[in-house]
């Protein structure tokens, strides 16, 4: 996985306030990961951030694959908890929609390290994402048949175009996803960090995400 380190984060966590040592221990540890990937992101490298020693990291985590996994639950957590606004249905299906397309492409412009680190742990530790299935799985699931649901109810009652609502969401969340997962090519390449692009960016690829599906929905009507 292609890396871009923050030089500015080499300060220890203790420097940037009073905190608990399990709070800054995490912290260090989300910095790592998302910095390094999972392999290469050390307990020793964790606990030179965090500012407490390495029996202290092993006393709150008792593994690197333990606060790795906090460190999902915790990421994760934030996105299933964005996703609780919007799915009503007293809301229009349109307005609905385009929320969630919305909400799911904001959690990932704010954490744009994420998708890289996901993808990287699945191709090399994926048995890390399989434990992970079971805790998250099951809301996303939620999720997907409810827009699923809205979607049918769409169709049968002749207001949008008549496709595949499976398909549909494959395309949101890739067409999401895309736009994050290049972030490190593009780096490289450009020699800007994924965390400087410039927002004005990320809102234009987002409205044109959301105008593709649109037109998806009711272009040919």
């Amino acid at each position: 996985m292609e890396t871009f380190v923050n030089k500015g984060k080499s300060e220890n966590i203790e420097s940037r306030g009073p905190k608990s040592k399990e709070q800054a221990i995490m912290e260090a540890a989300e910095e790592l990961f998302l910095e390094m990937g999972y392999n290469q992101a050390t307990t020793t490298l964790i606990a030179k951030r965090a500012g407490v020693t390495h029996a202290m990291l092993h006393y709150y985590f008792r593994t690197k694959e333990h606060v790795f996994m906090k460190v999902l639950e915790k990421i994760l957590g934030e996105l299933m908890q964005s996703f609780r606004p919007v799915m009503s249905r007293d809301e229009p299906f349109w307005e609905t929609l385009e929320k969630g397309i919305s909400t799911h492409f904001d959690f990932l412009a704010k954490h744009p390290r994420f998708v890289p680190l996901l993808y990287d742990t699945m191709i090399h530790n994926p048995e890390l994402i399989d434990r992970m299935k079971e805790n998250f799985l099951p809301v996303m699931e939620r999720v997907f048949r409810f827009h699923v649901g809205r979607i049918q109810e769409e169709i049968a009652n002749g207001r949008i175009c008549r496709i595949d609502p499976v398909q549909l969401m494959a395309d949101i969340v890739t067409l999401n996803l895309s736009a994050f997962l290049l972030m490190p090519v593009a780096g490289r390449l450009t020699g800007v960090a994924p965390d400087a692009l410039d927002n004005p960016f990320l809102e234009a690829r987002k409205a044109e995400i959301i105008a593709l599906v649109r037109y998806r929905l009711y272009g040919k009507l």
